[in-house]
């Protein structure tokens, strides 16, 4: 009997946010976290920050780490454009990126999913196969749970090894005559399915009539009782195969009654775990409709710590994580300011989708960060002047620009969209530079009326622009078309995608299939938005929905934090303005950003899309929220107080909608509460 208490034990565990009856201090903040906030997690998310946030104070406070100013922009009275230079990172820029990030981090790694998770599979050595199991205490069980995983393809040439395909379950307490008790075809991959009903039976046997059918685990529900029965195999004609009938019964001390998403996949879950476990285990892929980079990121962290939630949902949070000082960087370059830069990365880790999107093994994470990156690069390099500084520096600076580039499209090929605008800054870049050599042709024509130091400018102007244009040309083809082609094309090397082997002839036929596979996708969802809808949070995606047989319910919806989404839609009219009115370069670099993320979902793209793709689109609105409330404060310093108001409301509503968004344990009258336009839908 104590291996079964053990049993319910271990998935309670597992699933902590329902032992609100246990006399622990865990037990005790959720429930008092949940009477008090209707969010069963937010008091030991704050009390871990709370500790965390000394723990980074007592450090700034003991290290002795110089201030430093920060520096004045360059500025010159003649024609030429010159370098900006980069910004220092002070004591100032550190204590607030980290105690942004801590903040965000401590929220996006809790409750992120179990380490505990089936992952040994069973297929058909030979079919029609029959499995006989036994219960070895007493018979009567009012429920089968079942969930499969990926069996071995590389086994079978001709087909794949996955899920359940009618397979018969039949009782009997003599072994002579059998009952029918019902079929498992159910359930998707990663996802427990349950057989409901009323049974009283020793022997179970099992028949599988497909060869495709895979079984992860079985389990049978104690009648009227939270745990399972003692379970054993008694016949099975292949235990000397590589895949016996043991393997269905030898995690039962893993599986759950009442599994929320911390114990299996949900939406596209169903798709990058399983094509990553594909790639951690060297196995012919099932299904590839996206490139691989991303994907082998998962792959890595699945070697690293095992098949489970917890592990195929990690890069993706480490990812959302290292984007916040990534996005104080970028600010820091644009605006100059600490406080500018930590207002930006403040709002950015209060938005909803970044939280929700970096929770769930998808590839959107990895994709932004490329984009993000590819760009701060670019705009490192607007700021460089053509003649200031060397032209080994500015190629450089365009070669890892390009390898960013390449290793976004090599994740997801929304990237490509966001290289456009890359072009776009630099060809409006170097346009700028054909300016000052026109500018400085003629002034030549009339040397007698330039100072000495300008009539010197003018003159190594209009001897070396004409180099420095050809070898940034030439370099740029090599850094923006052949670098990413070759880190594309590497990065199908180590997965088996064909059976015939790596190729760049088979890589040219992936690219081709998965264009075909995208604009002939024809799929319809209920949660699908258009892109208008996007720009007002109309629409979100709701994820996930499950109600624990204790009442705590836990919902998971991707929609921006929706008074950002509000402020960040009238920012863009006032970026446009200042384009139009004043040529302000900022704002000129973050339209570029927000059109070309989001134009092509506007006039390109015809498909079913999501909320979610609105993501990369998101980090350029919340640049322009920043740039305006620069504005604003730098006209009007009274309005320094309201932009702090701002941010400090966009921050409680981060919190206040964690269990609509984090899936954090709540209940159904508080998620009703929180859908606040007719368009939101949380469960």
């Amino acid at each position: 009997m104590h291996y079964y208490k053990q049993n319910r034990q271990d998935c309670v565990n597992d699933n902590s946010v329902r032992v609100y009856n246990n006399l622990n201090m865990t037990s005790i903040l959720r429930k008092l976290s949940l009477s008090l906030f209707h969010d069963s997690e937010l008091i030991t998310v704050l009390i871990v920050t709370g500790v965390v946030w000394a723990l980074l104070y007592a450090f700034f406070y003991y290290v002795p780490i110089p201030w430093k100013k920060e520096p004045e922009e360059t500025r010159t009275n003649t024609f030429l454009r010159v370098s900006l230079r980069k910004p220092v990172w002070t004591k100032k820029d550190w204590m607030a990126v980290l105690l942004i990030t801590s903040a965000y981090a401590v929220v996006s790694l809790h409750q992120l999913g179990s380490t505990k998770f089936p992952h040994t599979t069973w297929q058909p050595s030979d079919t029609p196969q029959q499995v006989i199991f036994q219960l070895n205490e007493i018979t009567k069980f009012d429920a089968v749970c079942t969930i499969y995983g990926e069996g071995d393809n590389n086994s079978n040439p001709d087909t794949y090894q996955l899920g359940m395909h009618d397979i018969r379950l039949e009782g009997s307490n003599d072994l002579s005559s059998w009952e029918e008790i019902g079929t498992l075809s159910s359930g998707s991959i990663y996802q427990y399915a349950f057989l409901k009903g009323e049974w009283d039976y020793e022997y179970i046997r099992m028949t599988s009539d497909n060869k495709n059918d895979t079984l992860s685990e079985i389990a049978f529900k104690a009648s009227k009782a939270e745990r399972f029965l003692g379970v054993e195999v008694y016949e099975d004609a292949f235990s000397g195969s590589a895949y016996p009938a043991s393997l269905l019964v030898d995690e039962q001390d893993v599986m759950c009654l009442d599994p929320t998403y911390m114990n299996e996949g949900y939406f596209d879950e169903v798709y990058h775990p399983r094509n990553a476990w594909e790639i951690a285990n060297g196995q012919h892929m099932y299904a590839s409709v996206h490139p691989l980079l991303g994907t082998s990121m998962i792959a890595l962290s699945i070697r690293l710590f095992g098949m489970n939630p917890f592990a195929w949902r990690f890069p993706g949070a480490l990812t959302g994580i290292l984007l916040l000082p990534l996005f104080y960087a970028l600010c820091k370059d644009m605006f100059r300011r600490s406080e500018y830069a930590a207002l930006g990365t403040a709002l950015f880790a209060a938005d909803f989708m970044h939280l929700t999107t970096s929770r769930i093994a998808t590839l959107e994470p990895f994709s932004v960060f490329w984009i993000l990156l590819m760009f701060r690069i670019m705009v490192r390099y607007y700021y460089t002047g053509f003649y200031d500084t060397s032209l080994k520096h500015q190629m450089k600076i365009l070669c890892l620009c390009g390898i960013a580039m390449g290793l976004g499209i090599a994740t997801k090929w929304t990237a490509c969209y966001s290289a456009v605008g890359l072009a776009i800054i630099l060809f409006s870049n170097l346009f700028l530079r054909w300016r000052e050599y026109h500018t400085a042709v003629i002034r030549l024509r009339k040397p007698g009326e330039l100072p000495e130091r300008e009539k010197k400018l003018c003159r190594i102007i209009t001897k070396v622009f004409d180099d420095h244009l050809l070898i940034t040309l030439l370099w740029c083809f090599v850094f923006f078309i052949f670098i990413p082609v070759i880190i594309y094309i590497v990065s199908y090397s180590w997965t088996h995608v064909w059976r015939d082997g790596f190729s760049v002839s088979n890589v040219w036929k992936q690219v081709m299939y998965m264009y075909r596979y995208h604009i002939n996708l024809e799929a319809t969802h209920p949660y699908q938005s258009s892109w208008y809808q996007w720009l007002l949070d109309l629409r979100p995606i709701w994820y996930y929905g499950h109600g624990e047989k204790s009442g705590v319910y836990h919902s998971i919806a991707c929609f921006s934090n929706p008074l950002l989404c509000i402020a960040g839609f009238f920012s863009v009219f006032v970026s446009i303005w200042q384009i139009i009115r004043h040529r302000d370069r900022d704002a000129w670099l973050i339209m570029i950003g927000y059109l070309t993320a989001l134009v092509p979902w506007v006039s390109l793209v015809e498909r079913c899309v999501f909320a979610y793709h609105f993501y990369p689109t998101s980090i350029f609105m919340i640049l322009s929220v920043v740039h305006t409330c620069r504005l604003l404060c730098e006209k009007h310093p009274e309005f320094r107080v309201y932009v702090q108001i701002f941010a400090c409301m966009c921050i409680i509503l981060f919190y206040m909608f964690l269990p609509a968004t984090a899936g954090f344990g709540t209940d159904r009258s508080y998620i009703k509460l929180l859908e606040w336009l007719p368009g939101w839908y949380f469960g």
